[in-house]
């Protein structure tokens, strides 16, 4: 019987990754599409406790304008995006040639005897024309992309009103609906929690680092904060990615190399005081995932999904630590995939249930359902 076990696991392991793989285009959207639910829901959250002398907003007026808010958001980035990258487009010949004034003086302080390499034969400015053009391709795609990923959050918000009746309908006994509750109540707070902190902390980050960009005169200032905001959802790799590019931006903009030290001492200074003192201790114990978890989560989703994978990784990986911890079969998984395999389901293992306490599992469910 262990055999037909394991062959079982490893049989649905495999068809899970092939859904995965195969179905990336399908699956995709339907996830970032969950992530803007819980955008849209937490600010209509905001929006209904808007002090207005006693008086509310209809929820649906609310929900309108969260996902309103939402999408001038997203016209305004795309068009900051196009808008830098036609500036660069529009001075190649004025970075160019300081990409090659700065080889030249590389070669001098190294005292390299051979003339430095020039930039045609480098060829940097075809590779800086061709990734332009990528990330206008790129921005294109994504552009049809959010019409698609708006219009199942639309479907999102419509189903959620009538979920907690279809719950009620499935008629669960106490321990099963119980679990249900438990689970989505504890994913909807893992969740909550992540996103709220880290959109948080991102934009802490991204306005310090503007206002170091613009104190130094940095070209598109704007743009780099934004990413900077953008990579800060990315564990480990992104805020160095995100360090990177001004950097160099700095290095090539300016004669001397103190604007360089300035972008990489300073944007590291700030990611280091917001990611490592002040993330921590909003975030809690909420998410309970291993480090070496997050790096390794963060390369299997990127090799799945790219850059939607690894900006998903993290709130993948704890709703499967959620969900695996609530079944003795797969809570192994869930103990070796947390930080310190303390995997609380205490709350579903008391003896003696009450009818009162399956009643109140179905209201958390329908809280949980109802994320606000």
């Amino acid at each position: 019987m262990s055999i037909v076990r394991v062959a079982a696991w490893l049989i649905t392991i495999a068809l899970v990754l092939a859904l995965i793989v195969l179905g990336k285009s399908y699956l995709v959207p339907i996830v970032v599409a969950l992530v803007f639910w819980y955008l849209v829901n937490a600010l209509n959250d905001q929006f209904q406790n808007l002090p207005l002398g006693g008086f509310r907003l209809p929820n649906a007026v609310t929900l309108l304008m969260s996902l309103g808010f939402i999408v001038l958001g997203l016209y305004f980035i795309s068009d900051m995006i196009v808008n830098t990258v036609n500036g660069f487009v529009q001075e190649s010949d004025v970075y160019l040639p300081r990409i090659e004034q700065q080889i030249a003086n590389v070669y001098a302080r190294l005292r390299i005897d051979r003339p430095p390499p020039s930039i045609t034969q480098l060829r940097i400015g075809q590779e800086l024309l061709g990734n332009l053009a990528l990330v206008f391709a790129g921005v294109t795609s994504a552009a049809k992309g959010v019409a698609l990923v708006l219009l199942y959050v639309l479907f999102f918000l419509v189903e959620q009103g009538s979920f907690p009746r279809k719950l009620r309908a499935l008629g669960l006994d106490m321990r099963s609906s119980t679990r249900f509750a438990f689970v989505l109540q504890e994913i909807n707070t893992a969740m909550r929690t992540y996103l709220g902190v880290k959109t948080l902390t991102s934009i802490a980050t991204a306005v310090l680092c503007f206002i170091i960009f613009q104190v130094i005169g940095l070209d598109y200032a704007l743009f780099w904060a934004f990413l900077i905001f953008l990579f800060n959802y990315i564990p480990t790799i992104g805020s160095i990615t995100a360090t990177a590019l001004p950097a160099l931006l700095a290095l090539v903009q300016f004669d001397t190399l103190t604007p360089f030290l300035v972008v990489v001492i300073g944007v590291t200074i700030v990611q280091l005081l917001v990611g490592n003192i002040i993330e921590p201790r909003l975030m809690g114990s909420t998410l309970n995932i291993s480090p070496l978890v997050v790096v390794l989560s963060l390369i299997l989703w990127s090799m799945l999904w790219g850059i939607v994978g690894m900006l998903l990784s993290v709130p993948i990986t704890v709703a499967i630590i959620i969900i695996t911890a609530q079944f003795p079969q797969t809570r192994a998984v869930a103990i070796l995939l947390s930080r310190n395999g303390d995997v609380n389901t205490r709350k579903l293992n008391r003896p003696g249930r009450k009818e009162s306490e399956h009643r109140e599992g179905v209201v958390e469910a329908e809280d949980a359902t109802t994320i606000a």
